[in-house]
């Protein structure tokens, strides 16, 4: 029973990387069936969509087959889940801190207006800044950098639905407008650039 656990507490103490683990979910049959166990119902409710189990919701709600996991995000939320799993079972484990470290920073120096998930960028502002400051100070250096990174014109958008801020290459467009539709159409338009071609890309919301 325990080796067929062994790779969700492998990834929830940190001996294993996310890409090893989505690897396995794509491939190791075991792990895909240990993974169905439902999870009790009367504490996760939000997971009814995915009938309460783990196949279903990596299935589904990380994409597993198209794109890649290894973010920051997706490494604290997998990482969660996991933990979820394993308590409910009550199975102990000695949680790995460094995803949830990351992530909670990530969440102080990134604006609620960019909310990216970019790994590319920001893992390496993450790990550009100093370990040896204070918290204090690299969160402020961390924010300088991301500002510095999603450029406007003007000022920031003001999305109405989710940030939806364009990246092409690993590079952020720049923000140059937005406008309301007319004649009581409920959209709204952001116009995006790319600083070096000026080739212009147009994000639609609607209210």
């Amino acid at each position: 029973m325990k080796k067929d656990f062994q790779p969700i507490i492998d990834y929830v103490e940190g001996r294993m990387s996310v890409t090893e683990f989505q690897r396995l979910f794509n491939t190791d049959k075991s792990l895909r069936k240990v993974l169905r166990t439902r999870i009790c119902t009367s504490w996760y409710t939000y997971l009814k969509d995915y009938n309460y189990n783990l196949q279903e919701l990596f299935e589904n709600h990380y994409d597993y087959k198209n794109k890649s996991w290894d973010t920051i995000v997706n490494r604290a939320g997998i990482q969660g889940y996991l933990i979820l799993f394993l308590d409910d079972l009550h199975i102990e484990y000695n949680k790995y801190e460094k995803y949830d470290d990351d992530y909670k920073f990530l969440l102080k120096i990134q604006p609620d207006w960019i909310d990216c998930n970019n790994n590319s960028i920001l893992q390496k502002v993450i790990d550009s800044i100093p370990k040896e400051l204070s918290q204090t100070q690299r969160i402020k250096i961390g924010k300088e950098k991301v500002r510095a990174l999603f450029k406007y014109d003007k000022t920031y958008p003001r999305w109405i639905q989710n940030p939806e801020w364009p990246i092409v290459n690993d590079k952020p467009l720049v923000f140059s407008r937005q406008e309301k539709a007319k004649d009581g159409d409920i959209r709204t338009y952001y116009y995006f650039y790319d600083e070096d071609t000026k080739e212009q890309m147009v994000i639609e919301q609607f209210d």
